[in-house]
C-alpha cells in the first residue's frame, strides 16, 4: 500500500481529501447535530456560487485560477447550515471542472476534476468547522455573526491554499504557494473587496435579504478586473524577459542554456543562504539577465578563440554596465539592475566595473558570481557548453578553484553554500 502511494501521490491527496471530508462532515452530523435546510434563498446562493466559478480568472502561467465563490458559500452556511454548504461547493466545483475539461484543447482527464472536488470538500469542511466552534453564545448576535464569518473566510482560504500548494509541489515540483507569494501579492483593494461581498452577503442572507447578494457581483466584478491587470502585467513581465533572453542568444551561441542552468541553481543556492523565497526568485530572474549586456559587445571578441588582448576584456567589461544601463529604464527590473551592474565585482575590491569591497557588494551579486563561474569553467552539462577558449573542467576540478579563490574573487559563504546546493543536487 505504501509502495502505491508513493507512485500515485496525487490518488492518494485526492482520497485522503474526500476520507477526511466524510469524517468531518459525520462528525458534524453526529456530535454537534449540524443539520441542513432548504429554502428559496439557497436556489439564489446557489446560482450566485455558481456563477462566481464559472468567472475565474487565471493568474499564473501554469494554470492557477482565481475563483470568487467564497461569499456566496458563506451566505449558504448562514441560511442552509455548514454542511449544505460542503454539498454545494462540491456540486459547484464538479460542474465547474466539468465545464473547463470540456472546454480546454487538452484533456484534463477524470483525475483532474476528481481532485479539484476533493480540495473543494475538504476546505469547506474545514471552514464549516471554524464556523461551528467560532465565537461565543454571549456575543451578540451580529458580533457573533462577524466573528463566524471572518472564521470560516479565514478557515477556507488557508486550507485551500495549502491543499492547492501540495498538489502542485507533487505534480511540478515546486510549491504553488510559493508562486502566489512571489508572482501574485493581492493588494489592499482586492483583499478588502473579498471580505467586505463575504459580509455583506451573510448579513443579507441573516436578515432574510439573500436575494439582493447579487448586488454583490458588483464588488466582484472590481475586484476580478483588479487581479486580472496584475496578470496581464505578470505576463507582460516574463514576455519580456523571454524576449531578451532569445536576443541574448543570438549574440552567443551557448547562452540560453548557459542563462538557464545559471538562474535555476542561483535561486537553491539563494534559498539555501536564507533569502526570502520572493527575493530567490528575483535572483533567478536577475540571473537569466546578467549577462544582457553582451549585446553591446563586439561578437567578434565574444567569441575569439584566443586569449583577449587589455584592450578588447576592457570592451568586454562593459557588459555589466551596459546591462544596468539596458534595464535601468523599466520599472519592473529595478530591483535587479545593481545586482546584474556588479556581478562582476570580488571581495578583495578587484572587480569591476566600480571597484567595490566586500561588504559593498549585493549578495545577489555575489550568487551569480559563483554560479556563472562555475557553469563557465564546466561548460555545463557534459561541458556542451565549453568556452571556445578553454576547455572544460569537471565539477571537482570547478569546485576547487571556486575553493581557492573564496574570500578573493568570490564570497565565502555563497561558494560553501553553492558546493552544498551542487553536492545534494548530485547525491
Amino acid at each position: 500500500m505504501r509502495k502505491w502511494f508513493r507512485r500515485r501521490p496525487v490518488e492518494a491527496v485526492f482520497i485522503a481529501c474526500f476520507v477526511a471530508s466524510f469524517l468531518g462532515l459525520l462528525y458534524l452530523a453526529i456530535f454537534t447535530k449540524q443539520g441542513f435546510r432548504i429554502g428559496p434563498e439557497l436556489a439564489v446562493l446557489a446560482a450566485l456560487a455558481l456563477l462566481t466559478e464559472l468567472w475565474p480568472v487565471s493568474i499564473f502561467r501554469r494554470g492557477l485560477r482565481i475563483t470568487f465563490t467564497l461569499p456566496f458559500l458563506v451566505g449558504i452556511v448562514v441560511v442552509s447550515g455548514p454542511i449544505m454548504a460542503v454539498a454545494i461547493d462540491c456540486m459547484i466545483s464538479l460542474l465547474a471542472a466539468w465545464a473547463m475539461s470540456r472546454a480546454v484543447t487538452r484533456n484534463l482527464g477524470g483525475l483532474w476534476i476528481g481532485v479539484n472536488v476533493g480540495v473543494a470538500a475538504l476546505a469547506s469542511t474545514l471552514a464549516a468547522f471554524a464556523w461551528q466552534f467560532a465565537g461565543s453564545p454571549r456575543l451578540h448576535i451580529d458580533l457573533l455573526l462577524f466573528v463566524q464569518v471572518a472564521s470560516y473566510v479565514v478557515a477556507y482560504g488557508i486550507s485551500n491554499y495549502v491543499l492547492v500548494a501540495t498538489i502542485d509541489r507533487i505534480v511540478h515540483r515546486k510549491s504553488i504557494a510559493e508562486s502566489l507569494m512571489l508572482h501574485w501579492r493581492p493588494n489592499a483593494l482586492t483583499v478588502l473587496l473579498y471580505a467586505f461581498a463575504a459580509i455583506v452577503v451573510a448579513f443579507l442572507a441573516s436578515s432574510g435579504f439573500a436575494a439582493w447578494a447579487a448586488m454583490t457581483i458588483i464588488p466582484i466584478a472590481v475586484l476580478r478586473y483588479s487581479l486580472k491587470m496584475q496578470s496581464r502585467y505578470i505576463d507582460q513581465y516574463y514576455d519580456t524577459i523571454s524576449a531578451l533572453s532569445m536576443m541574448l542568444q543570438r549574440v552567443h551561441p551557448y547562452t540560453l542554456g548557459h542563462l538557464r542552468r545559471v538562474s535555476r541553481v542561483a535561486e537553491d543556492v539563494a534559498l539555501r543562504l536564507g533569502l526570502s523565497a520572493r527575493r530567490a526568485n528575483l535572483v533567478k530572474e536577475a540571473a537569466i539577465l546578467h549577462d544582457i549586456g553582451k549585446i553591446g559587445i563586439n561578437e567578434a571578441i565574444l567569441d575569439k578563440p584566443g586569449k583577449l588582448t587589455d584592450e578588447e576584456f576592457d570592451h568586454v567589461k562593459q557588459h555589466s554596465t551596459f546591462g544596468a544601463l539596458i534595464l535601468e529604464p523599466a520599472e519592473a527590473f529595478s530591483p535587479m539592475v545593481r545586482w546584474i551592474r556588479h556581478h562582476h565585482e570580488r571581495p578583495d575590491g578587484t572587480g569591476y566595473p566600480d571597484q567595490l569591497s566586500d561588504l559593498e557588494i549585493p549578495i545577489e551579486s555575489k550568487i551569480i558570481a559563483v554560479v556563472d563561474a562555475f557553469d563557465a569553467m564546466t561548460g555545463g552539462e557534459d561541458g556542451k557548453d565549453r568556452r571556445t577558449y578553454r576547455d572544460p573542467m569537471t565539477v571537482a576540478e570547478a569546485l576547487a578553484e571556486l575553493e581557492r579563490c573564496s574570500s578573493t574573487q568570490f564570497d565565502k559563504n555563497v561558494v560553501f553554500a553553492f558546493r552544498e546546493t551542487v553536492m545534494g543536487a548530485s547525491a
